[in-house]
C-alpha cells in the first residue's frame, strides 16, 4: 500500500477489530460513514476475498455510494491500485473487492441473490436503521462465512427509536448504554458525534446547538445519535439529569418508597425542592428485590448520614454556642453565631459531632405507600424514621401534579432514568391509537415512590405547582 491509512482514534477498532460485530452509530455529522468507507478501503488489502456493502434501498450505487469510495482512494492517491466495474471496486494488488448491493429492489428482497455470493468474508450494512426485519438480518448474516479469513459483520446508523431490533438485540439484551465505546462478547461499539467531528463546518455546529435549545429530545437523537425512547403516550417528557455533585445541599429533603420484595424492587427516592425556581431534585437511593424492612430503612439511614457529611463540609450544618445552649443550624435556630473554641470546649464540640450521626431532622420524613401498616410501623418505632403513609388516592392527579414542576435527577440514578423515558399511558383495548389516561404498570416503581414523596409533601406544605394546581 503507497500511503499509510489513518483515521479518528474512536475508529481504530475498523482497523485493527477482531470481533464479528462492529454496530457504529452516531448522529448528523458524526463523520461515521467517512472513517467505516477509509477503513474498507484497508481491507481489501489484507486478501482477495469479497466485501459486501449494502444499504437497504440503493437504486443507483453508481452516482450515490462508489462515489465516496472514489474520494476516499483519490484523498490516499491509491486511484492505480482500484478499478471500478459496474458496482463493484476492485483491488488490483488483491483481487479484493467491495460489491455494492440494494437489499430492496424492484422486483422485491434480493435475499437470494445476496446469499449467493462466494468467497463472502464481510457485510457493512449502512443506514442500518432502515433494516427493520430481524429475520432478514439473521438471513444475510448466516451467509458470511468464508473459511479462510475472519469474518465481519457491520452495522452503520442513526439510531431512531428503542423498537428497533438493533437496540433491543445489541444494546438492551447486552446491558449496553448507547452511547458506549468498548467491546462486549463479540461485539465492537463504536459511537461518535458531530463534537467528534473537526472538520465539521461551523454553520453545521450551528445547526445542532439550535436544535438543541428548541427541542432536547431531538437534539439527543438526531445530533447525538442516542435511540428515541418511546415518546407516544409518554407520561413525563423534559426533565433534566444533573451531575450528582449539582444535587442541591442547602435545602431539606424527604424520601418517598415504594415496596417490593420478590418479584418487584423496593424503590426509594431522595427529594428536595427549590421553591424560587419550582424546582423538584430527585436521587435514586435504592431499587433492589428481595429485600426486608430492616434493609430498606438502613439504606435511607445511610443515605441520611452520606448527606449530613456533605452538609457538613460544606458549612451548612454549623456547631455553635450560645448562652450556654448548644445550637444546630436547621433544628429551628433563627439566628447562629460562629463556633467559638474557648466558648464551646473541644470535647463538648466532639460529643455534639457524634450526635449528628444519630439525628435526622434535616433530612426530614419519609413518605411510603401505604398499602403496608405494618412496615410503616415497623420503619418507625424499631428503625427510628420519621415515617407515614403516603397518600395514594387518584394516582392520575398525582402525576399530573408533577407535570408542572421542573425536575431534575442526578446522572447515578439509572433505574430512575429508565423509568422516566419509559414511563407511559395505557393504551385503549378498543383503538390502539389512543391512550387513556392510566397509567401502564410494571414499569414505575421509582415512579411511585418520588409520586408519593412530591404530592404528599408539597400538598401538605400547600405548594400548587406551575398551573395552581393542588
Amino acid at each position: 500500500m503507497k500511503n499509510k491509512i489513518y483515521i479518528e482514534d474512536k475508529y481504530s477498532p475498523l482497523l485493527e477489530g477482531t470481533t464479528r460485530y462492529t454496530v457504529i452509530t452516531g448522529g448528523r455529522g458524526s463523520g461515521k460513514s467517512f472513517a467505516a468507507s477509509t477503513a474498507l478501503i484497508k481491507e481489501t488489502y489484507k486478501d482477495g476475498n469479497t466485501i459486501l456493502y449494502t444499504r437497504f434501498t440503493l437504486v443507483n450505487a453508481e452516482t450515490s455510494i462508489i462515489p465516496e469510495f472514489i474520494d476516499k482512494i483519490q484523498r490516499l492517491n491509491l486511484e492505480s491500485d482500484f478499478v471500478q466495474k459496474g458496482n463493484d471496486i476492485i483491488n488490483r494488488i488483491t483481487g479484493g473487492r467491495i460489491l455494492f448491493r440494494g437489499i430492496k429492489t424492484s422486483v422485491g428482497i434480493n435475499t437470494a441473490a445476496l446469499k449467493s455470493i462466494p468467497n463472502l468474508k464481510m457485510w457493512v450494512n449502512d443506514e442500518s436503521e432502515e433494516l427493520v426485519d430481524e429475520v432478514l438480518f439473521d438471513t444475510i448474516d448466516l451467509s458470511i462465512r468464508a473459511n479462510d479469513a475472519k469474518c465481519k459483520v457491520w452495522l452503520i446508523l442513526n439510531p431512531t427509536d428503542i423498537n428497533h431490533f438493533i437496540y433491543r438485540r445489541f444494546f438492551q439484551q447486552n446491558g449496553v448504554e448507547d452511547v458506549w465505546n468498548g467491546v462486549k462478547g463479540d461485539i465492537t461499539y463504536i459511537h461518535t458525534t458531530y463534537l467528534d467531528n473537526d472538520y465539521l463546518p461551523e454553520e453545521y455546529r450551528k445547526l445542532a446547538e439550535k436544535c438543541k435549545e428548541v427541542d432536547v429530545d431531538k437534539y439527543n437523537n438526531v445530533w447525538l445519535g442516542r435511540f428515541a425512547q418511546l415518546s407516544e403516550g409518554r407520561i413525563y417528557k423534559g426533565w433534566k439529569m444533573i451531575p450528582d455533585v449539582d444535587y442541591p445541599t442547602d435545602l431539606p429533603c424527604w424520601y418517598g418508597v415504594d415496596w417490593g420484595f420478590s418479584n418487584d424492587p423496593a424503590a426509594v427516592v431522595r427529594i428536595c425542592f427549590d421553591a424560587s425556581t419550582y424546582t423538584v431534585y430527585l436521587h435514586q437511593v435504592l431499587y433492589e428485590k428481595g429485600l426486608l424492612t430492616a434493609a430498606i430503612a438502613q439504606s435511607i439511614k445511610d443515605d441520611m448520614l452520606n448527606r449530613k457529611r456533605t452538609l457538613y463540609h460544606t458549612g451548612i450544618i454549623d456547631i455553635t454556642a450560645e448562652n450556654g445552649a448548644i445550637m444546630i443550624n436547621g433544628f429551628g435556630v433563627d439566628r447562629l453565631g460562629s463556633f467559638d473554641p474557648k466558648v464551646l470546649p473541644k470535647e463538648v464540640f466532639d460529643e455534639v459531632s457524634r450526635e449528628l450521626n444519630n439525628i435526622y431532622t434535616y433530612v426530614g420524613e419519609v413518605y411510603c405507600d401505604p398499602a403496608r401498616p405494618e412496615q410503616i410501623r415497623e420503619m418507625k418505632i424499631i428503625h427510628g424514621l420519621m415515617v407515614s403513609g403516603a397518600v395514594n388516592k387518584d394516582k392520575t392527579g398525582r402525576i399530573e401534579y408533577l407535570k408542572y414542576f421542573n425536575v431534575c435527577y442526578t446522572e447515578s440514578s439509572k433505574d430512575l432514568h429508565n423509568e422516566y423515558v419509559n414511563y407511559r399511558w395505557k393504551q385503549s383495548k378498543t383503538d390502539k391509537t389512543r391512550f387513556i389516561n392510566e397509567a401502564e404498570d410494571g414499569n414505575d416503581h421509582l415512579m411511585d415512590a418520588l409520586n408519593y414523596g412530591v404530592a404528599t409533601h408539597l400538598r401538605r406544605l400547600g405548594i400548587a405547582n406551575r398551573i395552581g394546581e393542588q
